[in-house]
């Protein structure tokens, strides 16, 4: 049935809200039935902007807001394998942010000071609703804390190299240590990491027992050792020949002479080994004492390397 209203009638709403059509005008003028219809009018109103407002708040907070991240690191010789009977002097700690695909993020490195207990924080911005890599490196410093001493970081912790002009034996400054801790899309804003060693530690007794006190000075030749590490994959590279030295003082003619050396290296167990030649000369001397050369010795990173080898028999290897 065609429906064709009256041009003088007017529309209200009831309380089910069905519009219908009073032909009564006075009827559709009374105050008491427009009061429904105002409410109800009002009521949308509100619905439609408290709907635009949610729209508006919740869309770009979800993937683009700048969020503070709090990043708690911790570096102590517990944490090592290899750090039972040594002690930590890494003072700093270099944070760099990855993007997913491996790119550096616009402004992503930091450097913070490790405090007396080990630890250290960073509160890096990031855009929320993605996904990064923070790659952790700690070391000891130069004159300042952005300055390297050992280690070479300026090109980025993708590529960390060893300063050969200033690699020595027994330096504990050549200890280093990294981490890399994934932060998903979805995460908190609340991380913590653990720092474990990025190098192997080398101790070497030579069997060698000088006949006399004083200092000795005793260098070292590797033909070939990897001399770069990138912290975000593990990956150590560039072999290169490295020679260091040290002058111990001789207390003792009945102790063999002994000395130490930190060195990039795999984290495989089988994946590296290095020779070595040793000599030693009394100080102001250049006659060797002493002579002698290491063939296959393993490296491990996060392992300590004990090398004996005695005054007569096969030197022996045993990794801890």
């Amino acid at each position: 049935m065609a429906f064709d209203p009256d041009p003088n009638a007017r529309w209200i709403l009831t309380r089910n809200t069905v519009p219908i059509l009073n032909p009564n005008l006075n009827e559709n003028l009374n105050p008491n039935r427009m009061k429904p219809m105002k409410r109800y009018l009002l009521l949308f109103v509100w619905l439609f902007a408290a709907a635009a407002c949610s729209r508006e708040e919740s869309g770009p907070m979800e993937t683009d807001e700048s969020v503070n991240i709090d990043l708690s690191v911790g570096v102590v010789s517990d944490y090592t394998r290899a750090g039972a009977d040594e002690t930590v002097v890494a003072d700093r700690c270099i944070l760099e942010i990855y993007n997913a695909d491996g790119t550096l993020y616009p402004e992503g490195r930091l450097i913070a000071p490790i405090e007396e207990n080990g630890t250290c924080t960073f509160h890096p911005a990031v855009v929320s609703g993605r996904s990064y890599r923070f790659v952790l490196w700690a070391d000891k410093s130069g004159a300042a804390l952005a300055d390297d001493l050992h280690y070479i970081t300026s090109n980025g912790l993708r590529n960390i190299t060893i300063d050969r002009s200033r690699f020595a034996l027994c330096d504990m400054n050549l200890d280093a240590y990294s981490a890399v801790v994934d932060f998903p899309a979805d995460g908190g804003r609340f991380l913590s990491a653990t720092l474990q060693r990025a190098v192997c530690r080398l101790n070497v007794s030579s069997g060698f027992r000088p006949g006399q006190t004083g200092p000795l000075s005793v260098n070292v030749a590797f033909p070939d050792v990897d001399t770069t590490f990138d912290a975000l994959t593990g990956a150590v590279g560039e072999g290169a020949a490295l020679q260091g030295g040290a002058t111990l003082q001789i207390a003792s003619t009945e102790e063999p002479v002994s000395w130490f050396v930190y060195l990039p290296a795999p984290a495989g167990a089988g994946l590296r080994t290095i020779d070595f030649n040793m000599t030693a000369a009394w100080r102001g001397e250049t006659t060797p004492v002493f002579s002698y050369a290491f063939e296959q010795i393993p490296l491990q990173r996060n392992y300590r390397v004990q090398v004996v080898r005695p005054a007569s028999g096969t030197t022996s290897v045993r990794m801890e």
